[in-house]
């Protein structure tokens, strides 16, 4: 536990210390802000047309946001020179892992939760939206950003710098994205699986106020699997060094 805290502390250093937070945080509510202003206040609009539009919005800011934040993860270390250092230390892959994701399940929180959180809170006080659907959304949104950043740091683990690290993950998102809008062409077993592994189906039940099983498992073992696929990258860089 105190070399996953270690790292943890290292990357919010890192993070606070540099022009990432400023990006990351400062570009996230400015996008929330053209958005949601642009998309959402005009009179035709009730409260459920506002939440939706609102949360997909928050959708778009936070993948963009995690990506970013995930491409220098690994990379960075490796460009660095410090990977060396922290494969030479007492720490194992897991706990190198574990600890960068916790940071940006970290970040993912702030921005979710206090950057996101304004926007969501005109919705209730403007639009009299319920507060579960606030809620819920808010989980979604997390939920899909944690989902992201494990996603980003398996490309950053990967990739040769940063540039290589972001496309790998916007690959595989964007993999991700379309499976559902093309599973209409194939046959009914497919047809599900691809359904299955379709991000924005299991996102949009959270803007409209449900908490689904299904949406929890999906980027539940998403965020497993990739990190785990991360902590197996490491290991193979590891034996090859």
């Amino acid at each position: 536990m105190n070399n996953i805290k270690w790292i943890f502390l290292k990357e919010c250093k890192l993070f606070f210390n540099t022009y990432m937070a400023a990006l990351v945080l400062g570009g996230t509510a400015f996008l929330n802000a053209l958005f949601v202003l642009i998309s959402n206040f005009h009179e035709r609009n009730n409260y459920e047309d506002a939440t939706i539009i609102t949360f997909i919005s928050f959708m778009s800011t936070i993948i963009i946001s995690m990506a970013i934040l995930s491409m220098s993860s690994i990379v960075e270390e490796k460009n660095k020179g410090t990977m060396e250092l922290l494969y030479t230390s007492p720490i194992s892959d897991l706990e190198i892992v574990v600890g960068k994701f916790l940071f940006g399940a970290f970040v993912c929180f702030i921005v979710t939760f206090f950057i996101n959180g304004f926007f969501p809170l005109l919705l209730f006080s403007f639009w009299k939206a319920p507060i579960y659907l606030v809620f819920s959304g808010s989980i979604g949104i997390f939920l899909l950003g944690c989902f992201t950043y494990s996603v980003g740091m398996f490309g950053s683990s990967l990739g040769k710098n940063q540039m290589i690290s972001l496309l790998i993950s916007v690959l595989i998102i964007m993999t991700l994205w379309v499976l559902g809008f093309f599973s209409h062409l194939f046959q009914a077993k497919t047809r599900s699986i691809l359904f299955h592994l379709h991000i924005f189906s299991h996102f949009i039940s959270f803007s409209k106020g449900v908490i689904p099983l299904s949406g929890f498992i999906f980027f539940g073992s998403g965020i497993v699997c990739f990190n785990y696929l991360t902590i197996k990258s490491l290991e193979s860089r590891r034996w090859v060094g």
